[in-house]
């Protein structure tokens, strides 16, 4: 009965993976349409947020971690804002790469944040897929003024991994729909005064396909794969959810070539391939926690 849970949990963060991937297919987009990333940032989060407002209300003995699922909400809006600022300002290959670097990231936090100590499988797979990612990034590509938005576009990472870490395996129990709506919340709190900060000359989209694209980013590439994700997680191991996250580079990369008609040189090519190779290693439960380091809290 646990393996049979443990394959359902994988399968669920398998396909919030896949929709995870077309987030950059609909900010590019959105782009066209005019928008920039403040709005783009805010319409990914503004109507999740309107709709699990009807999920907000928590138990006192829960508020505690209401709290934390609100500041991991905070934090993810700003390292989203930095990650489509960087779409637009860099090569889209390389802020895709430098945000799909996080199942690397998310091993290495595991490890050493949360004391889980990761199998030789899942370091293998890790190394695999930070190869992968660097393949297609060429630093003599970017813009002379870019240090920055690529400096940022780190957040991005660094937060997704920190969230699926925590999230495989939160310190108290929160039903989904609460936890949700608490992280959407979050997002929504730090996006708006952004957006408001940037002032926008395109507040709403101009065409169809912008608003079929607005629709496309919150629901298909929001909402939905976070809710699998959060259904999925606490059913399958941290690495493995981490490193099954690797897939979405390969559906950004294939959505942009298929869709946008982007093309893929053969170190692209190579790095899906690596991240597929990854994906067929197989990953066991983590080891037990490393004694030798005191429990921290987790944030």
């Amino acid at each position: 009965m646990h393996r049979k849970s443990n394959h359902q949990g994988q399968a669920l963060v398998l396909a919030a993976a896949v929709l995870y991937g077309l987030n950059p297919l609909f900010a590019q987009l959105l782009y066209d349409d005019g928008l920039g990333a403040e709005m783009v940032s805010l319409y990914r989060f503004i109507l999740p947020a309107l709709f699990f407002a009807f999920f907000l209300r928590t138990a006192k003995a829960n508020w505690p971690e209401a709290a934390r699922s609100l500041v991991l909400g905070i934090v993810s809006g700003v390292s989203i804002f930095a990650y489509f600022h960087a779409l637009e300002t860099i090569p889209a290959a390389t802020a895709i790469l430098i945000y799909y670097s996080y199942p690397v990231f998310s091993v290495l936090i595991g490890w050493l944040v949360f004391n889980r100590s990761p199998s030789q499988n899942a370091l293998i797979s890790a190394a695999l897929i930070a190869i992968a990612a660097s393949l297609s990034i060429q630093p003599e590509s970017l813009p002379a003024d870019s240090l920055f938005a690529v400096a940022t576009c780190f957040l991005a990472p660094l937060t997704v991994a920190t969230q699926v870490q925590y999230l495989s395996n939160p310190r108290c129990h929160l039903p989904t729909g609460n936890r949700m709506a608490w992280i959407t919340i979050g997002h929504v709190l730090i996006l708006l005064p952004i957006a408001a900060w940037a002032a926008p000359t395109h507040i709403v989209p101009v065409t169809t396909l912008g608003c079929f694209s607005v629709i496309g980013i919150a629901l298909l590439a929001a909402a939905l794969p976070q809710l699998l994700f959060m259904l999925g997680a606490p059913r399958s191991c941290a690495d493995k959810n981490a490193l099954t996250g690797a897939l979405e580079l390969v559906v950004a990369l294939l959505s942009g070539a298929l869709l946008l008609g982007d093309n893929l040189d053969r170190l692209e090519i190579t790095a899906m391939l690596l991240i597929v190779l990854a994906l067929f290693i197989k990953q066991v439960k983590s080891g037990p926690d490393i004694k030798a380091l005191p429990a921290r809290p987790a944030p």
